[in-house]
Parts: structure tokens; sequence; C-alpha cells
């Protein structure tokens, strides 16, 4: 009678390593459909999530621009405010210098 309990047990062993074969089938196939699922409900936002970076990216580079040309315009216009300060001292000084004259 040794023989039936071997073959129970090596029986028992076969069904125990098909059902951990079996749920892990089953694990990937429900991973793998879920990945599936996620996937194709996300593709459909990659071409609008490119088409959003690249209304930024123009958004940004035009706003790099507009700083570009506003500093080049402070420039010139700080030159010209010096430039006027530097005529308006000249002419008090000379202003100054006459009434000096004139006052003598």
């Amino acid at each position: 009678m040794p023989q039936p309990e071997t073959q129970v047990s090596e029986q028992q062993q076969l069904q125990d390593k098909v059902w951990t074969f079996a749920q892990r089938g089953v694990i990937l196939l429900v991973a793998m459909g879920a990945g599936l699922f996620i996937g194709y409900q996300k593709w459909g936002e990659a071409d609008q999530l490119r088409e959003r970076v690249t209304e930024l990216q123009d958004r940004v580079t035009m706003r790099e621009k507009e700083r570009d040309t506003l500093k080049s315009q402070m420039a010139i216009v700080d030159r010209d405010k010096k430039e006027l300060e530097k005529n308006f001292q000249d002419l008090q000084a000379r202003c100054g210098t006459q009434e000096k004259q004139a006052g003598r």
C-alpha cells in the first residue's frame, strides 16, 4: 500500500504545481491587460501633450525675445538719460558762469 500514498502525494504535488502556474499565469495576464488598457487610454493624450509642449515652448521663446527687446530699449533709455543729464549739467555750468560774469 505504500505506492498509493506516494501516488496521491505525487498527484497532489502535480496539482499544486499546476495550480501555482495557473495563478501566476492569471496574474500575468491581468497585469498585461491592465497595462494595455492604461496604455491605450493614455495614448490619445500623448498627441495633445506634445502639442501643448510645442505651444508652451513657442510662448517661452516669444517671451525671451520680448525680454531681450525690452532690455535693449532700457539700455538705450539709460544711455539717453545719462547724455541728457550731462548736457543739463554742462548747461547749468555755462549759465552759472554767465550769471557770475553778468553780476560783475
